[in-house]
Protein backbone atom coordinates (compact mmCIF):
# COMPACT_ATOMS: atom_id res chain seq x y z
CA UNK A 1 0.00 0.00 0.00
CA UNK A 2 3.07 2.26 0.09
CA UNK A 3 2.45 3.29 -3.52
CA UNK A 4 -0.95 4.67 -2.48
CA UNK A 5 0.89 7.02 -0.11
CA UNK A 6 3.90 7.86 -2.27
CA UNK A 7 2.00 8.19 -5.55
CA UNK A 8 -1.65 8.54 -4.52
CA UNK A 9 -4.67 8.67 -6.81
CA UNK A 10 -6.24 10.98 -4.22
CA UNK A 11 -5.79 12.23 -0.68
CA UNK A 12 -8.48 9.75 0.33
CA UNK A 13 -6.07 6.95 -0.63
CA UNK A 14 -3.34 8.50 1.49
CA UNK A 15 -5.66 8.80 4.48
CA UNK A 16 -6.89 5.22 4.25
CA UNK A 17 -3.50 3.67 3.40
CA UNK A 18 -1.10 5.56 5.69
CA UNK A 19 -1.94 3.71 8.91
CA UNK A 20 -4.57 1.03 8.33
CA UNK A 21 -5.20 0.15 11.97
CA UNK A 22 -5.64 3.83 12.92
CA UNK A 23 -7.88 4.37 9.88
CA UNK A 24 -10.14 1.44 10.80
CA UNK A 25 -10.27 2.51 14.45
CA UNK A 26 -11.16 6.13 13.62
CA UNK A 27 -13.68 5.08 10.97
CA UNK A 28 -15.49 2.78 13.40
CA UNK A 29 -15.28 4.89 16.56
CA UNK A 30 -15.26 8.51 15.33
CA UNK A 31 -16.51 8.83 11.76
CA UNK A 32 -19.41 6.35 11.64
CA UNK A 33 -20.93 7.35 15.00
CA UNK A 34 -20.82 11.04 14.02
CA UNK A 35 -21.96 10.58 10.39
CA UNK A 36 -25.54 11.49 11.33
CA UNK A 37 -24.26 15.02 12.04
CA UNK A 38 -23.25 15.41 8.38
CA UNK A 39 -20.22 14.38 6.37
CA UNK A 40 -18.16 17.50 7.04
CA UNK A 41 -18.83 17.41 10.78
CA UNK A 42 -17.95 13.71 10.87
CA UNK A 43 -14.68 14.40 9.03
CA UNK A 44 -13.77 17.21 11.45
CA UNK A 45 -14.58 15.06 14.48
CA UNK A 46 -12.53 12.20 13.05
CA UNK A 47 -9.47 14.36 12.37
CA UNK A 48 -9.79 16.08 15.73
CA UNK A 49 -9.82 12.62 17.35
CA UNK A 50 -6.79 11.66 15.25
CA UNK A 51 -4.95 14.79 16.36
CA UNK A 52 -5.78 14.01 20.00
CA UNK A 53 -4.53 10.44 19.62
CA UNK A 54 -1.28 11.78 18.17
CA UNK A 55 -0.80 14.08 21.15
CA UNK A 56 -1.64 17.68 21.85
CA UNK A 57 0.61 19.16 19.21
CA UNK A 58 -0.72 22.14 17.27
CA UNK A 59 1.52 21.55 14.27
CA UNK A 60 0.48 17.93 13.80
CA UNK A 61 -3.15 18.74 14.55
CA UNK A 62 -3.18 21.54 11.98
CA UNK A 63 -1.64 19.28 9.36
CA UNK A 64 -4.08 16.45 10.10
CA UNK A 65 -7.09 18.77 9.97
CA UNK A 66 -5.77 20.24 6.71
CA UNK A 67 -5.46 16.77 5.18
CA UNK A 68 -8.98 15.95 6.34
CA UNK A 69 -10.41 19.10 4.81
CA UNK A 70 -8.42 18.71 1.59
CA UNK A 71 -9.54 15.08 1.22
CA UNK A 72 -13.16 16.06 1.88
CA UNK A 73 -13.03 18.86 -0.72
CA UNK A 74 -11.23 16.72 -3.31
CA UNK A 75 -13.65 13.84 -2.83
CA UNK A 76 -16.61 16.16 -3.36
CA UNK A 77 -15.17 17.65 -6.55
CA UNK A 78 -14.32 14.24 -7.94
CA UNK A 79 -17.76 12.88 -7.08
CA UNK A 80 -19.44 15.74 -8.94
CA UNK A 81 -17.11 15.48 -11.93
CA UNK A 82 -17.58 11.72 -12.12
CA UNK A 83 -21.33 12.17 -12.16
CA UNK A 84 -21.38 15.09 -14.59
CA UNK A 85 -18.90 13.51 -17.03
CA UNK A 86 -19.98 9.89 -16.41
CA UNK A 87 -16.32 9.02 -15.94
CA UNK A 88 -14.25 6.91 -13.55
CA UNK A 89 -12.65 9.84 -11.73
CA UNK A 90 -13.90 9.40 -8.18
CA UNK A 91 -11.42 9.59 -5.30
CA UNK A 92 -11.35 5.79 -5.12
CA UNK A 93 -11.06 3.67 -8.26
CA UNK A 94 -14.36 2.44 -9.66
CA UNK A 95 -15.28 -1.22 -9.63
CA UNK A 96 -15.12 -2.98 -13.00
CA UNK A 97 -18.92 -3.11 -13.15
CA UNK A 98 -19.46 0.63 -12.55
CA UNK A 99 -22.08 2.41 -14.64
CA UNK A 100 -19.85 5.23 -15.90
CA UNK A 101 -19.77 5.57 -19.69
CA UNK A 102 -16.11 6.59 -19.70
CA UNK A 103 -13.89 4.04 -17.98
CA UNK A 104 -10.45 4.54 -16.47
CA UNK A 105 -8.65 3.39 -19.60
CA UNK A 106 -9.73 6.46 -21.62
CA UNK A 107 -6.86 8.90 -22.18
CA UNK A 108 -8.72 11.95 -20.94
CA UNK A 109 -9.96 10.08 -17.85
CA UNK A 110 -6.39 9.04 -17.05
CA UNK A 111 -5.29 12.64 -17.56
CA UNK A 112 -7.88 13.97 -15.08
CA UNK A 113 -6.87 11.31 -12.55
CA UNK A 114 -3.21 12.28 -13.09
CA UNK A 115 -4.08 15.93 -12.41
CA UNK A 116 -5.67 14.91 -9.12
CA UNK A 117 -2.59 12.80 -8.28
CA UNK A 118 -0.44 15.88 -8.85
CA UNK A 119 -2.79 17.93 -6.67
CA UNK A 120 -2.55 15.37 -3.86
CA UNK A 121 1.26 15.32 -4.11
CA UNK A 122 1.34 19.13 -4.00
CA UNK A 123 -0.76 19.19 -0.83
CA UNK A 124 1.33 16.43 0.78
CA UNK A 125 4.62 18.15 -0.05
CA UNK A 126 3.32 21.46 1.31
CA UNK A 127 2.06 19.88 4.52
CA UNK A 128 5.22 17.78 4.86
CA UNK A 129 7.32 20.94 4.93
CA UNK A 130 5.90 21.61 8.37
CA UNK A 131 8.00 18.76 9.73
CA UNK A 132 11.34 19.76 8.23
CA UNK A 133 13.62 21.74 10.52
CA UNK A 134 15.76 24.51 9.15
CA UNK A 135 18.55 24.48 11.70
CA UNK A 136 20.10 22.87 14.76
CA UNK A 137 18.18 25.21 17.07
CA UNK A 138 14.92 23.75 15.79
CA UNK A 139 15.93 20.08 16.16
CA UNK A 140 14.81 19.88 19.81
CA UNK A 141 11.58 21.70 19.06
CA UNK A 142 10.89 19.48 16.06
CA UNK A 143 10.90 16.40 18.27
CA UNK A 144 8.19 17.73 20.59
CA UNK A 145 6.32 19.80 17.99
CA UNK A 146 6.32 23.43 17.02
CA UNK A 147 4.01 26.08 18.37
CA UNK A 148 0.95 27.46 16.62
CA UNK A 149 2.87 30.63 15.72
CA UNK A 150 5.74 28.69 14.17
CA UNK A 151 3.33 26.66 12.07
CA UNK A 152 1.38 29.71 10.93
CA UNK A 153 4.61 31.60 10.18
CA UNK A 154 5.86 28.68 8.09
CA UNK A 155 2.59 28.56 6.15
CA UNK A 156 2.77 32.32 5.71
CA UNK A 157 6.28 31.97 4.22
CA UNK A 158 4.70 29.58 1.71
CA UNK A 159 1.91 32.12 1.09
CA UNK A 160 -0.68 29.60 2.34
CA UNK A 161 -0.44 28.14 -1.19
CA UNK A 162 -1.99 24.77 -0.42
CA UNK A 163 -4.80 26.31 1.58
CA UNK A 164 -5.55 28.72 -1.26
CA UNK A 165 -5.55 25.88 -3.80
CA UNK A 166 -7.92 23.94 -1.52
CA UNK A 167 -10.16 27.01 -1.32
CA UNK A 168 -10.21 27.31 -5.11
CA UNK A 169 -10.98 23.60 -5.37
CA UNK A 170 -13.85 24.10 -2.93
CA UNK A 171 -15.22 26.98 -5.03
CA UNK A 172 -14.99 24.79 -8.14
CA UNK A 173 -17.01 22.13 -6.32
CA UNK A 174 -19.71 24.69 -5.60
CA UNK A 175 -19.86 25.73 -9.28
CA UNK A 176 -20.18 22.12 -10.47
Amino acid sequence: RLSKVELPRSLVEVVTSWNMSMHVFLKNYAYKPSRHLGALTAVLITYFASAMLHGLNFQLGAVLLSIGMYAFIESGVREKLASRLSACIKARPCRPDCTHRHKGNRTWVRFINLLFTCLAMFHLAYLGLMFGSSGEDEQGLAEKGFSMWHTLRKWQELHFASHIVAGITFLISKVL
